[in-house]
């Protein structure tokens, strides 16, 4: 992944430069994490799939087993009674008419039930080994995913861990040093970026796959037409899947949050994540809303997207809540879940070391709540679930 960070710097405020750059750095670590995610959260719905198929292929043999079985016994009955009927017709005179016809009668009626058996058992084959060739075809597009998936992990965990080194050693620079509000405008437009780069890889990768399965085609010899339809079927599965890297591309920047405002792209983050199943989050809103800044909407809506992507990681639960106040002089955010917890004071700790993870998702959630002036607290014990807090004031008066 090429990384150009286009930063319009004033060269005579080194100040101003290094908090830009910082911030650039953080924002693409951050969008980097978040698409080695996607990308493997893609490889696993391919392989729920796969494993599904499975189960249903395994279900299939079983009844094809005792369809089989079936089959072979109605064979033993109708032998048995055909027997019984070479008996009664050899010897009329012993027989009364009612015995000689209940012998037809029954030889008749275990041969209809043999044909329907034969038939259900031929279709039931038949849809056995379609399943059989188009898992086939699963496992090799599956296996390509895979080394697809690990290349580009392998590929964006170096660049995260360089750039991680660098980011690192800035904020041992400038630790106390306030940013400025441009670094709002720096890291919506890397993000933009990040989001064209994932476009033009992953999806493009996805978009090698399809031809590749469509090559597999080619070398299969038996059953043709029935390994087409599967292949066929694989390649609307992976371009479904192509299509949900571009939504997730698109989910980067909620086009609501420009053209809507705060709370209906709240709604929509909401809605995603629920649709998802990925974290079941209740929103309220009281108050009558108030139009913030569209800069100062962005910042706060990153803030709580990810406080639930942290509810999401570490909270080991699958539910929270976000719930927004508009008083008379602010607007009050509290998002919180009744998850594992942590300690804060230790967390605290952790962050002033150098050689750790740093904490950047905490780290970026204090940063962007000081660049618009709004006050973070973070309330949590082991145990007793996390509470973020953030206060907004207004700018002015309502």
């Amino acid at each position: 992944m090429k990384m150009n960070i286009d930063l319009s710097l004033d060269t005579d405020n080194d100040g101003q430069e290094e908090r830009l750059l910082k911030d650039a750095f953080k924002q693409t670590i951050a969008a980097m994490d978040g698409s080695k995610g996607q990308i493997f959260e893609i490889y696993e719905n391919t392989k729920a799939d796969v494993d599904s198929t499975r189960i249903i292929l395994k279900e299939l043999q079983e009844e094809t087993r005792k369809l089989q079985d079936e089959v072979d016994e109605l064979v033993r009955q109708e032998q048995k009674e055909k027997q019984k009927l070479v008996q009664v017709s050899s010897n009329f005179s012993n027989y009364s008419e009612d015995r000689i016809r209940a012998s037809y009668e029954a030889v008749k009626t275990v041969q209809v039930k043999l044909a329907i058996a034969k038939e259900k058992e031929y279709q039931t084959r038949r849809q056995r080994d379609r399943l059989e060739i188009r898992l086939s075809s699963m496992e090799k597009t599956l296996k390509m995913a895979e080394t697809l998936a690990t290349k580009l992990g392998s590929v964006i965990g170096y660049l995260t861990s360089q750039m991680s080194d660098v980011v690192t050693q800035m904020e041992i620079a400038s630790k106390n040093k306030f940013l400025g509000i441009q670094i709002i405008k720096a890291q919506e437009d890397e993000r933009l970026r990040v989001s064209r780069e994932i476009h033009d890889g992953p999806a493009q990768e996805m978009v090698n796959l399809i031809y590749q399965a469509s090559i597999c085609e080619r070398f299969v010899e038996t059953r043709p037409d029935e390994a087409k339809v599967g292949l066929q079927e694989l390649r609307r599965q992976l371009r479904t899947c192509l299509a949900n890297v571009r939504q997730i591309i698109f989910d980067m920047r909620p086009m609501s949050l420009d053209d809507l405002g705060l709370i209906p792209a709240l709604r929509q983050l909401v809605t995603r994540l629920s649709d998802r199943h990925v974290l079941d989050v209740e929103l309220q809103v009281d108050g009558k809303e108030y139009k913030f800044e569209k800069h100062i909407e962005v910042t706060l809506f990153r803030i709580i997207q990810e406080a639930l992507a942290n509810v999401q990681r570490h909270a080991d639960t699958d539910s929270a809540s976000v719930r927004l106040l508009y008083s008379k002089d602010s607007l009050s955010v509290m998002v919180s879940d009744k998850g594992k917890g942590f300690d804060v004071d230790k967390q605290k700790e952790e962050r002033k070391d150098p050689s750790g993870d740093g904490h950047f998702g905490v780290i970026g959630m204090e940063e962007r709540a000081k660049i618009v002036g709004a006050n973070l607290s973070i309330v949590s014990e082991p145990d007793n679930g996390t509470r973020v807090n953030i206060k907004m004031p207004y700018p002015q008066p309502r």
